[in-house]
């Protein structure tokens, strides 16, 4: 017997790709979904049939997943051996829902038996990447957060079968509790020319170093995020992306040269915004006075002519400054000059630059839309103002805000 149209309920009147469209809405915007009742897209197959079969059906609420395992775990017995032969159970299952899509997958295990030999077998990296390497072709988007020793070998075995990645994210987990001085006694990991060459999103927090027997432009890479790596180390990445927009440069504690003024500027022609970090660890690792190396110096080896948006935040001073806290810092203003380029957003949060040289930076920016500067800078707020007649906002850091720890 064939139920009348007022005997289903009004929810399942609507049209299948009407809901299907409503359940992706159901997914979290800004992260990956872990996998539970709770939460779509498991929630949505437990409500009823109907849901269930259209929730199965519907490709797009699969192709993204967090698998994480955050507690602490001492040996690869109980809880953490059954935890993670979960997570191959259920990106098998993603994977096969959200065919033929491409897929998106976050693995966050901080803390991980250690290892007292270098891994070199996959037996030794959590199963989850069995799963990762049978499906190669299947990955748009990867992100691995694991310690050290794990994440070496991981993002080498990830790269290799990856032929549409898109979007690669690592994260050394053991950085935040013991510094970089781990990841620098281990040395850089290398990005493979096969994966540089289709990725358009790169973020890495770990020394990296982009060299094979024949480095290829990354001509597809327009985001990058550097942690933890080395000034010459990202300028030879850096060398390679022509089409790059948009680059975050975070450098910790930095003692090593940065670089000379005397060598050819490098052309970043279409790059358009780039914040640049030079801090210490945090309150653990400050000293009594945070001195290392010039990071300005490296803006002296760049010619950004197409730059609207510079970010600085700088809590440790060079050694010349330190010494002569009267020589200016005009590395941006040199910058804009040689670059020939407008900002229409410039944010110094910095107690290193005097007054007069924020002053010029602004004097070379007349169209300035957001400007964020030190409370303390002893910049008239009026004077700005009149000045920059197209400015929008302005932002006033306090010395916290500032801050010395280069806490994030």
């Amino acid at each position: 017997m064939t139920l009348r149209c007022d005997q289903v309920a009004p929810v399942l009147q609507i049209p299948c790709e009407i809901t299907s469209e409503i359940f992706r809405y159901c997914l979290p915007e800004d992260e990956f979904p872990q996998p539970s009742i709770r939460s779509a897209p498991i929630q949505l197959s437990l409500v009823c049939s109907a849901w269930r079969e259209l929730s199965i059906g519907t490709p797009c609420l699969w192709t993204k997943v967090l698998l994480c395992a955050s507690t602490d775990f001492e040996d690869l017995s109980g809880t953490l051996t059954d935890h993670m032969e979960s997570h191959v159970e259920t990106l098998r299952l993603w994977t096969k829902r959200a065919t033929p899509l491409l897929l998106s997958v976050h693995l966050r295990y901080p803390t991980l038996p250690r290892l007292d030999v270098p891994v070199i077998r996959i037996d030794q990296l959590p199963p989850i990447f069995h799963v990762i390497v049978e499906n190669g072709a299947r990955w748009k988007d990867i992100r691995l957060s694991l310690p050290r020793n794990y994440l070496d070998f991981g993002w080498s075995l990830t790269q290799q079968n990856a032929s549409k990645l898109n979007s690669f994210a690592i994260d050394d987990t053991l950085i935040p509790i013991f510094g970089s001085s781990l990841a620098v006694s281990t040395g850089p990991i290398n990005l493979q020319t096969g994966i540089a060459e289709t990725l358009s999103t790169l973020s890495v927090c770990v020394p990296i170093i982009y060299a094979p027997p024949y480095r290829a432009p990354c001509m597809r890479l327009r985001k990058l995020s550097l942690k933890h790596a080395g000034p010459v180390e990202c300028l030879n990445l850096l060398r390679h992306c022509p089409v790059l927009e948009d680059l975050i440069l975070h450098f910790y504690r930095l003692n090593e040269m940065v670089g000379s003024s005397s060598g050819p500027t490098m052309l970043l022609p279409q790059l358009r915004t780039f914040h640049l970090s030079h801090t210490t660890y945090g309150e653990y690792w400050e000293t009594s006075f945070p001195v290392g190396s010039e990071i300005g110096l490296l803006l002296e080896c760049l010619s950004l002519p197409n730059l609207k948006g510079f970010f600085l935040w700088m809590t440790i001073v060079g050694r010349d400054i330190y010494n002569n806290p009267e020589i200016p810092w005009e590395y941006l203003s040199q910058l804009i000059t040689r670059s020939n380029c407008s900002l229409t957003e410039l944010e110094l949060r910095t107690t290193r630059m005097t007054p007069s040289s924020m002053m010029k930076c602004l004097q070379l920016s007349p169209d300035l839309k957001y400007l964020g500067i030190p409370s303390d800078a002893e910049l008239e707020t009026e004077e700005v103002r009149q000045l920059l007649p197209s400015l929008q906002s302005l932002r006033l850091f306090s010395t916290d805000e500032v801050g010395e720890s280069g806490q994030l």
